[in-house]
Formats: C-alpha cells, sequence, structure tokens
C-alpha cells in the first residue's frame, strides 16, 4: 500500500517537476468608441494586463469614417506615449466597405516590438492612443450617413504572456513530501 502511494506521489511529483503555468495568448478587449467630431483624440486602458513574453504582439486598429486615399486622413497610433506609426486605409490600410467616396471602414495590424510590450505589461497597465487627424472630419456624416454608418475606431492588443515557473515553496514541499516518504519506507523495511 505504502509502495503504491510513494509511486503516485512521485508520479505527481515528475508531472509537475515539468509544469509550468504554460504561456498564453492575451487579447485585449475590443475598445470601440464613436467618432463625435472632427480630429478626436481616443484613449483606451487596458487594466490588469499579463506580462508579455519577449515574442512581438500586434495592435489590430479597426476605423469607420471619412478616410479617403488622402493620406493625411490618418490615425497617430500611441502606446504608453510612444508614437508606433500612422495608420491609413490609404497607406498599409485594408479597406473592408467603401460606402461612399469619403466613407470607408478599414484595418491595419501594427506589430508592436516584444521589449517594449514586456516594458509596458511590467506595471499591469497598457494605454492606448488613437489620434485622429484634423482631416478626418465628421461633418461628412451630417446628410444621413451618420445615421446609416456612424463613424467609429476600434483596438485591440494580442501579444504572448510569459510563462510563470512553480513558487520555490511548491518544490520546497513536494521534495519534503517525497522524503518523508521514502524515509518512512525504509524504517519499515529496516
Amino acid at each position: 500500500m505504502c509502495n503504491r502511494i510513494f509511486k503516485s506521489l512521485f508520479a505527481v511529483f515528475l508531472a509537475s517537476a515539468s509544469l509550468e503555468a504554460s504561456a498564453a495568448i492575451f487579447t485585449s478587449q475590443v475598445f470601440h468608441q464613436t467618432q463625435e467630431s472632427d480630429g478626436e483624440l481616443f484613449t483606451f486602458t487596458i487594466e490588469n494586463a499579463p506580462l508579455a513574453a519577449l515574442v512581438d504582439g500586434t495592435l489590430l486598429i479597426h476605423a469607420r469614417g471619412d478616410y479617403s486615399d488622402n493620406s493625411s486622413e490618418n490615425i497617430e497610433v500611441m502606446v504608453e506615449g510612444a508614437s508606433q506609426g500612422i495608420v491609413s486605409p490609404s497607406d498599409g490600410g485594408n479597406i473592408i466597405t467603401s460606402y461612399h467616396a469619403d466613407v470607408v471602414e478599414w484595418d491595419q495590424v501594427l506589430v508592436l516590438n516584444a521589449a517594449d510590450l514586456v516594458s509596458w505589461t511590467s506595471d499591469q497597465n497598457i494605454v492606448i492612443k488613437l489620434d485622429l487627424s484634423s482631416d478626418v472630419e465628421y461633418s461628412l456624416f451630417a446628410g444621413g450617413f451618420n445615421a446609416l454608418h456612424p463613424p467609429f475606431v476600434e483596438a485591440t492588443l494580442v501579444y504572448e504572456t510569459s510563462a510563470v515557473p512553480l513558487p520555490a515553496a511548491t518544490w520546497l514541499f513536494l521534495s519534503g513530501l517525497i522524503g518523508m516518504l521514502s524515509y518512512g519506507r525504509s524504517r519499515k523495511t529496516m
């Protein structure tokens, strides 16, 4: 009986020895905000963000509004105060639907540096700012487009979380338990 318990505990110990809270993919909620004036600044905060692994992540920007082929109609993307670039449907963006000459729904993916992600997630809060250029006008929607296709911006952050090893107390407890069982077993055989 004791031998069976010892083997079971030893198997649990070996299984947990390789156990680590595995890395996972973190996807933030979709931050959605409706545009209500020309050239707005939108700020989104991710609270309790898990620590990022040293792997590049992505930030998906999705918008609908006054974005034509004019490259001055764009969004400056900042994360934690650092500019990540300018996005627009005319410069790398993917046009989903064009409702009118100036009313476009589009998205674009930005690749975020791994070291920056680790730094940003160290305090578990990430601040994303999307600054619409003043050329992204709201007034184009006054002729009925506003009700049919309200202008908006969205942001979604995706990155790999770092693996968290089991705490040292777990290893001490398991090794002590195995030691006590093996000591008890050797005492019985004497």
